[in-house]
């Protein structure tokens, strides 16, 4: 890290490193954004706060830089140096911002996208002479390490599918009734009426689906155990008619 040839090359290859990843990041958003419609970019809401974050850890460590700086004034810079303390500081501020508004959410597409496949398998296979189909594609928690303590307290989010197998453009609500392994009663909650062209797949979303995070954050709907299986109602009118019509699925497992 001082000065030399050894410090300036390992520079130079980290430097190349990070300008790869950030090209191959830049090609795969340009790539889920034109193949899945997805936003190029999070939401207003959520680069907001990643800001906020940002912010919250400049003030803090910076607030510790300017004490240092008075406590140990005219110290060695070999104890305090303030310059590098700002300069460690600033880069970590950008490796935040960099995480939390470009590699997250990048991360998050791509699960979303795996989710959006899976289901189109899925309604392949289910669809029969279904006119909607409803899918459970998944049931977990958002954390690093399943096994940590603060895992514990998580809940589980459920994302459930809904394809129109129609050939024109419905109006769709869907109640889901879902169990657990012994097939208790965990929830049942309503969807919002969603419009559905012909063949669209959506992910179902509910009064608990936050509107503030973007389509890949969204979940339908938490509980607090895993959803094995779920019984489904759902009923579709078209775009410019008032009659709802009301059919029933089976029990899913």
């Amino acid at each position: 890290m001082k000065s030399g040839k050894a410090g300036k090359s390992r520079w130079r290859i980290s430097l190349a490193a990070l300008i790869v990843v950030v090209l191959i990041s830049v090609v795969l958003n340009y790539y889920f954004s034109d193949t899945y419609q997805l936003s190029f970019f999070q939401n207003g809401v959520e680069s907001i706060v990643a800001i906020v974050l940002c912010a919250a850890f400049l003030l803090i460590v910076g607030t510790v830089n300017v004490i240092v700086s008075i406590l140990f004034k005219g110290a060695p810079k070999s104890i305090h140096n303030p310059k590098v303390a700002w300069v460690i500081t600033a880069v970590l501020c950008i490796t935040i911002l960099f995480f939390t508004m470009w590699v997250y959410p990048l991360a998050e597409k791509a699960s979303y996208i795996h989710k959006v496949e899976k289901a189109l398998a899925m309604s392949e296979q289910q669809q029969a002479d279904e006119e909607i189909t409803v899918l459970l594609i998944s049931s977990e928690k958002q954390c690093f390490r399943t096994t940590s303590s603060n895992c514990n307290n998580e809940t589980y989010k459920n994302s459930f599918f809904l394809k129109n197998n129609l050939d024109t453009q419905k109006e769709v609500q869907v109640r889901i009734r879902a169990l657990d392994s012994e097939q208790k009663e965990l929830k049942v909650i309503e969807s919002d009426v969603m419009t559905l062209e012909a063949g669209e797949l959506r992910l179902v979303e509910t009064d608990e689906s936050s509107e503030m995070e973007s389509i890949w954050s969204r979940s339908s709907f938490e509980t607090e155990y895993r959803t094995h299986s779920y019984e489904s109602l759902y009923r579709y009118r078209d775009a410019d008619k008032e009659a709802l019509f009301l059919y029933q699925t089976a029990l899913h497992i």
